[in-house]
C-alpha cells in the first residue's frame, strides 16, 4: 500500500504551500487517474511520491513505513519505483534503443517491443526519435525494469489514437499486480481505463471511483474542469431518450455498442 500523511509541499520562493495536508491510500491491481486544473501541482506531486523532492510537511508511507525518516528507507522505496517523466531525454544514457533496452531488462523483451512498435528503432539513437517515440520507449524501459509502482506523467501525449489505446491497455496488464498512477489531461482516456479518478485542488486529493464519476459529472464542474465528451454524449443522449435514465458508458465504443445493441433490438420487433 502507498499512504499520504498530511503531505505538503512549500516550493522555493513560494508564500503558500501547494495544497493543504494530501492524504490517500492507494493499492496494487488499480490504475488512478490524478487530474486537476493547470499550475495545481500535479508533476510536483508526482515528483514527491518519486522521492526527486522531499515534502516540507507529512510523509510517503510505502508498505506502512515512512520513506523520508532514514537514507535507507529512502534508497529501499526508490527501488520499488518506475516514474515515466514529461521530458524522456532525462532516462536515456545508451546509444541506441536497443542498447537502453538490454540494460533494463529483466525478461524477455520481444512482446514488449512489438506492442510498442519499438523494432525499426532499435538501431536509432534514443536522442533521435521524434517525442511519441521516446514516450514509447520510456514506457518499455519502465515495464522492463518491472517496478512495483509505475508513475506516468502525461505518458499519452504526442501519441495517435492507436498508442495510446496501446499504452493504457499495456497499462491495464501492467496494474493486475502492480499499482498505477498518471497524471492526463485526457480526461476521456481518464474515464474509459482508470479505476479511479483523483481530483487535485488546493483543498487537498478528492478521490471518486470512476462509476461514481459516470453517475455524478457535476463533480467535474466542481473541480474547474470540462466534462469528458464521451460523459457529455452519453448524457445527452439520455436526456434525448435515445438511451435509458441511469446509462453510464466509460467511453464511445461502450456508447456505440449500447445504440448498436438496441438498433438490433428494434429491428428484430419490425
Amino acid at each position: 500500500m502507498l499512504e499520504l500523511k498530511h503531505l505538503n509541499y512549500l516550493p522555493p520562493q513560494h508564500k503558500q504551500p501547494l495544497w493543504q495536508n494530501l492524504t490517500l491510500q492507494m493499492y496494487p491491481g488499480k490504475i488512478y487517474g490524478l487530474i486537476g486544473v493547470n499550475g495545481v501541482g500535479k508533476t510536483t506531486l508526482l515528483n514527491l511520491l518519486s522521492g526527486l523532492i522531499t515534502p516540507t510537511q507529512g510523509d510517503v508511507y510505502w508498505q506502512q513505513q515512512p520513506i523520508h525518516r532514514s537514507k535507507k528507507a529512502l534508497r529501499t522505496y526508490l527501488a520499488t519505483v518506475g516514474y515515466c517523466l514529461q521530458d524522456a531525454d532525462h532516462l536515456f544514457f545508451k546509444q541506441t534503443v536497443q542498447e537502453e533496452l538490454e540494460y533494463h531488462h529483466k525478461g524477455s523483451m520481444t512482446r514488449i517491443i512489438e506492442k510498442l512498435q519499438l523494432e525499426t528503432l532499435l538501431e536509432l539513437s534514443p536522442f533521435e526519435l521524434s517525442g511519441g517515440q521516446k514516450k514509447r520507449l520510456a514506457l518499455a524501459i519502465m515495464l522492463l525494469k518491472q517496478p512495483q509502482m509505475l508513475f506516468c506523467d502525461e505518458i499519452t501525449a504526442g501519441l495517435d489514437t492507436h498508442f495510446q489505446d496501446v499504452v493504457m491497455s499495456l497499462l491495464q496488464d501492467y496494474c493486475q499486480e502492480h499499482l498505477v498512477l498518471l497524471v492526463t489531461h485526457n480526461l476521456d482516456e481518464a474515464l474509459k481505463y482508470c479505476d479511479e479518478l483523483l481530483f487535485l485542488d488546493q483543498r487537498g486529493l478528492h478521490a471518486y471511483t470512476t462509476a461514481a464519476v459516470l453517475k455524478q459529472p457535476e463533480i467535474f464542474e466542481q473541480f474547474q474542469l470540462l466534462m469528458p465528451r464521451s460523459l457529455e454524449i452519453c448524457q445527452a443522449l439520455m436526456n434525448a431518450g435515445v438511451l435509458p435514465p441511469s446509462s453510464y458508458y466509460r467511453s464511445d465504443e461502450e456508447i456505440a455498442q449500447a445504440l448498436a445493441t438496441l438498433w438490433n433490438k428494434g429491428t428484430n420487433q419490425l
